[in-house]
C-alpha cells in the first residue's frame, strides 16, 4: 500500500508544498549540480514547489534510460500516493540508447511521468544559456550534433562550451553560476528549436526547458 504524499515531505524533511517535482538523472554530476544551484536561485518558485533530485549513489553506473525510469517508479511512484499535479521527470541524453522510444511510451502510460531529453546531451542546454545555435555554421552544428570524443574526459561540446566561456569547461565542476543568470534566454532558444510534433528532439535541441519553466517563478 503506497504511503501518503505527506509522508514524502516528512521523509525529505521539508514542509509540504503545492506541487512536487522529482527529477531523476542519467548523468550524476553536471545535471545534479545545475539543478542544485537552481534550487538556490532567486528565480526558483520556492513558495509553491518542492524540487527533489533523485540521485544515484556514487559508483552507481546504471545510467541507461530504463534504469532511470525504474528508479523513479520504484522509489517514488510506487512508494507514495502522488497528487495528479505532481510530476516525475527523467533527465536523459540522446547518446546511442535504442530504448528511448520504448521509454517514451512507458512514460505515456504512467500518469505524472515526463521526459526531458537533450540531443546530443545535457550540455546543449548549458550552451543555449551563452550562445544561439544560429551563431554556428551548419558544419559546426553538425559537429556539435555528432559530439565526438576528443579525450577520455571531454566530448566536442565541452570544447565548444569552453570556447564560448573563454575558459575551460569541466563537466565535474560545471559552475552553474556562469549559466543561470541567462536562464530565460536559454528557455527562449530551446523552445524555438523545439518541434512540437516530436516526443523528443531528434535534431539539436533539448526539452529541459519544459521542466525548468515549471520550477521557475515566471
Amino acid at each position: 500500500m503506497p504511503r501518503e504524499r505527506d509522508d514524502f515531505f516528512r521523509i525529505s524533511n521539508v514542509k509540504s508544498k503545492e506541487k512536487l517535482i522529482i527529477l531523476a538523472f542519467e548523468g550524476n554530476i553536471t545535471e545534479v549540480q545545475y539543478f542544485e544551484a537552481l534550487k538556490d536561485d532567486v528565480k526558483f518558485n520556492n513558495d509553491l514547489i518542492h524540487l527533489h533530485l533523485l540521485k544515484r549513489p556514487e559508483g552507481d553506473t546504471n545510467s541507461a534510460p530504463n534504469h532511470v525510469f525504474n528508479k523513479l517508479k520504484k522509489e517514488i511512484k510506487d512508494e507514495f500516493k502522488l497528487d495528479n499535479f505532481d510530476e516525475l521527470w527523467m533527465i536523459i541524453d540522446r547518446d546511442d540508447w535504442k530504448s528511448i522510444p520504448e521509454i517514451i511510451e512507458l512514460c505515456k502510460k504512467e500518469s505524472n511521468f515526463f521526459v526531458a531529453l537533450s540531443n546530443p546531451c545535457f550540455e546543449i542546454w548549458l550552451l543555449l544559456h551563452i550562445a544561439d545555435l544560429k551563431d554556428f555554421t551548419p558544419e559546426e552544428q553538425k559537429e556539435i550534433f555528432e559530439n565526438k570524443k576528443i579525450s577520455n574526459s571531454k566530448n566536442h561540446i565541452h570544447m565548444v562550451l569552453g570556447n564560448k566561456l573563454g575558459e575551460e569547461f569541466n563537466k565535474k565542476n560545471p559552475r552553474p553560476d556562469r549559466f543561470t543568470p541567462t536562464i530565460n534566454l536559454a528557455i527562449e532558444r530551446a523552445e524555438s528549436l523545439d518541434d512540437k510534433l516530436e516526443d523528443y528532439p531528434t535534431n539539436l535541441g533539448t526539452h529541459v526547458y519544459k521542466v525548468v519553466k515549471k520550477i521557475l517563478a515566471i
